[in-house]
């Protein structure tokens, strides 16, 4: 257990040495915990696995805070509502993107990137797209543009095994539910088990939104909570901000959700041409 007293604001001590690997800039010398002297790699994919109100979004804020403080890597979104920007940290400005899809964001070399699960399914556009196809795609280019991707996601399922041989993998897992461990993949059910015995063990909160388990580093972390997340000091915000698609406007979700895959578009396209 890493057990820290985290400041107002922490450095970048308070996540586990496999999350700095991947946070700090390619090349960085920083101290994992015990004295030594590691290079940063710099680059790969930190997944944030929980079930839903896990509070494993709050989680990728803080990591991105964290990063704005600590380095000077851009940070990215992708697909935000521009009402949800609006209510991003001040100190965030000028740090933070936010282009419109995933195509966009690998203009931004670099960059520190938030994947939340539903931007991911609603950037994966054709009927043969599945959300861990889509990141394994992704994966095979991130090394050569030094992108480092924040993935949230409620299953292990939704990630290709094949990442961890294309790219540098962290996990963090929070807390999840009975029903979600049952449909978890094999290969990882283990795992996701013996993290939950482990954070039962440590937090004083019945959610365990106070913990999270480094799967690489096989430690319970404790978790920092920004007062920018706060709803009793800033409520409106702080609601935009853990569920950011929620404040899409109803005619754009409709268009992402129910608008025809690409690779149906085109056969319909090709039907009516003949």
């Amino acid at each position: 257990m890493r057990c820290l007293i985290l400041s107002y604001d922490p450095g970048m001590e308070w996540l586990p040495p496999t999350f700095q690997d991947l946070l700090y800039p390619a090349g960085h010398i920083f101290d994992p915990g015990n004295g030594s002297k590691r290079e940063a790699y710099g680059t790969g994919i930190i997944t944030l696995l929980g079930s839903a109100r896990s509070a494993k979004t709050s989680l990728a804020y803080a990591i991105i805070d964290t990063v704005i403080r600590e380095t000077k890597r851009p940070c990215s979104f992708i697909g935000f509502p521009d009402i949800v920007m609006s209510a991003m940290p001040k100190h965030w400005e000028g740090r933070v993107f936010n282009p419109k899809d995933f195509e966009k964001m690998l203009e931004f070399k670099g960059a520190v990137v938030l994947c939340d699960d539903t931007a991911v399914s609603l950037n994966a556009r054709d009927s043969m797209t599945t959300e861990s196809k889509f990141m394994s795609r992704l994966a095979g280019i991130i090394s050569h543009r030094d992108l480092t991707l924040i993935l949230t996601t409620q299953s292990m399922s939704g990630i290709d095994l094949s990442l961890t041989r294309m790219t540098q993998l962290a996990v963090g897992i929070r807390r999840m539910s009975p029903g979600t461990l049952k449909g978890e993949r094999a290969n990882w059910v283990h795992e996701v088990v013996n993290a939950q015995e482990e954070l039962k063990a440590h937090t004083k909160d019945q959610n365990y939104r106070d913990v999270f388990y480094s799967l690489y580093d096989e430690c319970v972390c404790y978790s920092w909570f920004p007062d920018f997340l706060n709803k009793k000091i800033r409520p409106k915000e702080a609601d935009m901000l853990s569920k950011p698609f929620g404040y899409m406007s109803l005619k754009e979700l409709k268009d992402r959700v129910l608008r025809p895959p690409r690779s149906q578009k085109k056969k319909k396209e090709s039907e009516n041409d003949d």
